[in-house]
């Protein structure tokens, strides 16, 4: 589990850049540039679709309405990457369960602890074709095809009952992102488990879509359970479609 520093800014609101990143204030009269953490909206989305994500964050953020941000990351331009909340409630999560914005997965770890609601919220909002999930799933499975580079490294399930050995992650990406995220990479038709298995801790590029996994029913199988009652998914990661080892 990686620690996020928690600190929060008092600030108003001076206007809305697009449909995830806002202009502010803090209590000191500084401007802020403030990127809204652990959401994105994709790049294939339609420009209709990305005005009315654009539209709602307006009507959610209008000019001098007091925010809390939980600030969890500053970038290199001087921007911050934080969380957003109104009267206690997180504009980013609230974006997601409409359907106006979906789970960025590279930085979820900047909302550890809510990390399941966000992911409930959008599949609810998958679900109901709500939003940006009206458009065709060809599009929105575009919108998920990333290229990554990092070292790929191979763990042998555990025998014995465990979360990981249920979820079956044996392969994982260490970005060269600088916060060397850890991601469950799944073989594929194109790219099988004994490739992937011998580029154990080599330098790789990967082309890979995300999964989001399946959840078995509790009554059938044994699993491990999360808060709602609900099986914790199987299946979850990037399926690499294609891999390159760097020199």
């Amino acid at each position: 589990m990686e620690l996020i520093e928690l600190i929060l800014v008092l600030a108003t609101v001076v206007s809305v850049a697009d449909a995830n990143t806002i202009l502010i204030k803090d209590d000191a009269d500084r401007p802020m540039t403030v990127k809204l953490a652990c959401i994105n909206t994709p790049k294939t989305t339609s420009q209709q679709s990305s005005l009315a994500a654009t539209q709602r964050l307006k009507q959610l953020l209008p000019p001098q309405v007091p925010v809390v941000i939980r600030s969890t990351e500053k970038l290199n331009n001087g921007r911050t990457i934080g969380e957003v909340f109104v009267d206690n409630r997180s504009i980013n999560l609230l974006l997601v369960q409409e359907g106006n914005a979906v789970v960025d997965r590279d930085s979820l770890y900047n909302c550890y602890e809510t990390k399941t609601q966000y992911l409930i919220a959008e599949a609810n909002a998958k679900n109901k074709r709500l939003g940006l999930w009206q458009q065709s799933n060809k599009k929105m499975n575009e919108s998920k095809t990333s290229t990554l580079r990092g070292k790929l490294v191979y763990e042998t399930i555990p025998q014995i009952m465990s979360s990981r050995a249920y979820e079956g992650n044996e392969f994982f990406l260490i970005t060269n992102s600088p916060k060397q995220n850890r991601l469950v990479l799944r073989p594929s038709v194109q790219v099988s488990h004994s490739q992937l298995r011998s580029l154990n801790n080599k330098e790789v590029e990967i082309t890979a879509v995300y999964v989001a996994g399946s959840r078995p029913s509790p009554t059938k199988t044994a699993c491990p359970i999360e808060f709602n009652g609900q099986c914790m998914p199987q299946g979850e990661g990037y399926q690499v479609l294609s891999i390159v080892q760097l020199k």
